[in-house]
């Protein structure tokens, strides 16, 4: 129910009232900035572990080059380097992307941003496959023993580890990042909605 004052207490309420309504404001656009700035922080340690990936990536490629090894497991190794290396500068773009977000919800401006960045979200998933099956097609190449194995093992864990805390952190004002447990949540919501209609 609406409460109108009339006269000079309206006139007086008129600062207070505006005062609330613009407070109100300001605190969810700070909430906004505190989540943008959270999410780029979360997407910096996905850079940081993308980065650990392509490491790995290359002491697998510098294993290569002793003893006797088979050749096979070359092309491997460099398609999860790049793979690594591509989760990372969707990392870095991501961070970019939140920290944009983060100045134009404080200016209380309109951001742009949002479907670049789900674009992004999108195209790591592909990458990571890829790269998760050349490090264990690199492993099979070298019949899953010494060092080229083991490094190429290892480089699959923090490329995966990149593209979860990372790279699938969309920007968004609300809700969870795009991770495959919510696609899957937000499907079954769905197909449940689409029953009880018909």
């Amino acid at each position: 129910m609406a409460v109108t004052l009339a006269g000079p207490a309206g006139l007086a309420a008129a600062p207070i009232l505006t005062a609330v309504t613009n407070a109100g404001t300001a605190g969810i656009e700070r909430d906004l900035v505190g989540r943008a700035q959270h999410n780029a922080m979360l997407v910096a340690v996905g850079s940081i572990l993308a980065t650990a990936s392509v490491i790995l990536a290359l002491l697998a490629l510098n294993a290569t080059t002793r003893g006797v090894t088979s050749t096979t497991a070359v092309p491997w190794i460099i398609t999860l380097l790049v793979c690594g290396a591509v989760v990372g500068l969707i990392c870095v773009s991501q961070q970019r992307l939140w920290l944009r977000a983060a100045n134009a919800w404080g200016a209380g401006v309109p951001n742009g941003g949002e479907r670049l960045s789900w674009v992004l979200h999108l195209v790591s998933y592909p990458v990571v496959v890829l790269g998760l099956f050349a490090g264990i097609a690199a492993s099979h190449a070298v019949d899953f023993a010494g060092a080229v194995a083991n490094w190429s093992a290892l480089a699959i864990v923090p490329l995966i580890a990149s593209q979860v805390v990372g790279a699938v952190r969309y920007v968004r004002k609300a809700g969870p990042p795009g991770t495959v447990p919510t696609h899957v949540r937000a499907l079954a919501a769905r197909i449940e909605r689409s029953r009880h209609e018909d």
